[in-house]
């Protein structure tokens, strides 16, 4: 994702903001998909390779889950932009 051009400070703060409630959603995802994979699948008896599901739904399962929120996040809510008000080009840098 390209440098997202935010005109204002308070813009930034907005954009901030939206990153960390979208941040604290795909976290609540996550611990459902653990619940779920864990917890739902306990009184299943279903195994694979004499390990059961649970465990697999509750680790591999979970972790796939986390990967594809920060995929999503990262090209769908997350920006690059600088927090500093006379460094809009990042000329300062250069």
């Amino acid at each position: 994702m390209g440098k997202k051009r935010l005109a204002t400070y308070a813009a930034k703060m907005r954009q901030a903001n939206r990153e960390a409630v979208a941040t604290v959603v795909a976290l609540a995802v996550i611990v459902a998909a653990w619940f779920a994979g864990g917890v739902g699948l306990a009184d299943s008896g279903i195994e694979v390779f004499s390990t059961p599901v649970w465990i697999i739904g509750g680790t591999v399962g979970t972790w796939l889950v986390a990967v594809l929120a920060a995929i999503v996040l990262a090209r769908g809510v997350f920006a690059n932009f600088s927090l500093d008000d006379d460094d809009e080009e990042g000329a300062a840098h250069e």
